[in-house]
């Protein structure tokens, strides 16, 4: 997929799978100029394509995913922003956040402006678990992390101690295209989006997750915390 940075220009579209947003907004529905969220009250409603995930019970195999470091998967740098978009799914959904604060996801086609660009910073110098930070959307300054909230994938504030917000990626190899595929595993949990573009959760063990994502890159993200 090619992915154009600047398609907010395409009408504004936002938060919805059938793009139909009216044209002449400046910034998208949820985000004020600076690139933060305005409240509640001052936020349309938002239709979304993706209901709150759930998590569900793991089936048990024994083809165990490889890992990150294997078979080519290169992570991305922190100061490397980039879109996780899901392999072999329609429209191509990219991983956004959305105006209530939870990760759901959006056309890979269109573009939700920073709020579907993040970095990987990893816990401590050459660690391999990171957290997934937003890469320019931020709050009072500060970055979103991914996170578990009551089997919810959400945007939370960052706390690198809290082991909802540790994410780690299990190398599956490389797509049709030849991009490295990976599962995305946060708190425990794999991230997977369905055929329909839902987001779920499943709770991590020994199969791999029926999403595989793949990083695109997405120029360089903000400053980091």
């Amino acid at each position: 997929m090619q992915h154009t940075s600047a398609r907010w220009i395409a009408r504004c579209s936002w938060g919805v799978v059938v793009l139909a947003a009216a044209a002449g907004c400046a910034t998208p529905p949820g985000q004020d100029g600076a690139g933060g969220l305005q409240p509640a009250s001052q936020t349309a409603a938002l239709t979304s394509a993706t209901p709150s995930p759930v998590a569900s019970a793991s089936a048990p195999s024994s083809a165990a995913p490889s890992p990150a470091t294997a078979r080519g998967l290169v992570v991305p740098r922190p100061d490397q922003a980039f879109l996780l978009q899901a392999v072999d799914r329609v429209e191509d959904p990219v991983l956004t956040v959305t105006a209530s604060g939870r990760i759901g996801t959006y056309p890979g086609g269109a573009d939700t402006g920073d709020r579907e660009r993040f970095m990987l910073v990893p816990l401590s110098p050459g660690a391999k678990t990171y957290q997934l930070m937003t890469a320019r959307l931020r709050v009072g300054g500060e970055p979103w992390c991914a996170g578990i909230k009551a089997a919810v994938l959400h945007a939370v504030a960052c706390d690198a101690a809290a082991s909802a917000q540790r994410v780690t990626l299990l190398a599956r190899g490389a797509d049709a295209s030849g991009a490295a595929t990976f599962d995305l595993v946060v708190g425990g949990y794999q991230v997977e989006v369905g055929k329909d573009g839902k987001v779920s959760l499943k709770k991590q063990g020994s199969a791999p997750a029926g999403t595989r994502f793949r990083f695109v890159p997405a120029g360089t993200a903000g400053p980091r915390p």
